[in-house]
């Protein structure tokens, strides 16, 4: 057998072996007529990115839908973040989204993991999985991390994407562990952060939309019997990778 044919075979199999030892820990199918509060922690009131309401949330046939309308010169939307007491406590896991992102101008679709901020000894880390911006037409979608230590400055660091997202399904993502974060689209690596800290923080999922304050904008969305719905999500999964025992 030829040596490349021979080392893409045992790279296969590495691949596969470690895929075995993903452990799915956390699963959101969005069944049902209704968000399950016990799980996922509702965004309301104005944030000064926008009016945050349960009523722009919709489950329906399986799909969460997110709705953004104007009211009264006012914007209403939706974000939701799953509950601390479903947070991810791991060195080693991923996180994945089956989500379409509808953009219109002056909503951004957030798709996000976040450390656990209440102890504030351990580094806090925000990953941007998606972010994708409504003027931008959904042409592009961005990745990125922002990152502070106890004793340090917070640092950011982001990446655009040049792929079309708007109105079409994908699966977005993030795995991590020791060596950094791999962002992912697809099952294909987008972004990668090496040396990652807080790798052993606890961690949540955020996903949906934000607006700007109220004051600086003049987009009209309209009422919201007419609004499209801006985000969808499929499904939410996490897995946690367990080593192999002898």
């Amino acid at each position: 057998m030829p040596l490349l044919r021979v080392l893409l075979v045992l790279l296969a199999a590495v691949a596969g072996a470690q895929e075995a030892n993903y452990k799915l820990v956390f699963e959101e199918n969005f069944d049902g007529d209704k968000l399950n509060r016990e799980v996922w922690e509702v965004r309301t009131g104005n944030k000064q990115r926008g009016n945050y309401t349960d009523e722009a949330l919709d489950v329906k046939d399986g799909l969460l839908s997110i709705t953004t309308w104007t009211e009264n010169k006012l914007d209403f939307t939706g974000f939701i973040k799953i509950k601390k007491a479903h947070y991810l406590a791991c060195r080693q896991g991923k996180v994945e989204g089956r989500i379409r992102f509808n953009p219109a101008p002056g909503v951004t679709t957030v798709f996000s993991q976040e450390t656990e901020t209440d102890d504030l000894n351990l580094p806090q880390v925000n990953i941007d999985i998606a972010v994708a911006f409504g003027y931008e037409k959904g042409a592009a979608y961005n990745t990125g991390v922002s990152r502070k230590n106890p004793d340090g400055p917070r640092k950011e660091l982001a990446q655009k994407n040049n792929v079309t997202v708007g109105k079409f399904w994908h699966t977005y993502g993030v795995e991590w562990d020791d060596s950094g974060y791999r962002i992912t689209l697809d099952g294909r690596v987008r972004m990668t952060i090496k040396n990652a800290e807080g790798s052993a923080a606890r961690r949540g999922i955020g996903l949906g939309c934000m607006l700007p304050p109220p004051e600086n904008t003049t987009i009209n969305f309209g009422p919201k019997g007419r609004s499209k719905a801006i985000c969808e999500v499929d499904w939410v999964k996490v897995w946690q990778f367990v080593p192999t025992t002898k």
